[in-house]
């Protein structure tokens, strides 16, 4: 006989998989270290871009005062006020990947292990916790 129990739970896994789960297989695929810091990596490389491409928005837009007092402007004092930036941008991001990478892996992990348990519950035998319709 049909057992309704294992048709809901197969259905839900099922569901599960082909949404869900792909992404958190793909998560988990890595060492929790390993995706934290490739995250890292993704997001460092984002923001040195955009604080690039913003830098080049400032040059273009402050270019006629640059111009006129190029001998006059402080290079050491500009560059440090923009280094200062960078970093401080650089750590908002980055603490905020961290953060964010931690918890997409620890969900990804633990919605992985409820699947496999209950693949393993469906997979037992006669003593697998379904009752039998007749």
């Amino acid at each position: 006989m049909i057992n309704k129990d294992k048709v809901a739970v197969m259905t839900k896994m099922a569901a599960y998989e082909a949404g869900d789960g792909r992404k958190n297989l793909a998560v988990c695929s890595y060492f929790r270290g390993d995706y934290v810091g490739f995250q890292m990596l993704k997001t460092w490389i984002a923001v040195t871009i955009a604080f690039c491409i913003l830098f080049a928005v400032y040059l273009v837009y402050e270019m006629d005062s640059l111009m006129t007092d190029f001998y006059s402007i402080d290079l050491l004092g500009l560059g440090k006020k923009f280094g200062f930036a960078y970093l401080a941008l650089c750590g908002v991001y980055l603490l905020a990947a961290f953060v964010i990478s931690q918890r997409r892996y620890g969900l990804a992990l633990r919605a992985t292990v409820k699947f496999d348990k209950e693949l393993d519950l469906l997979s037992g035998g006669e003593d697998d916790g379904f009752e039998e319709e007749e």
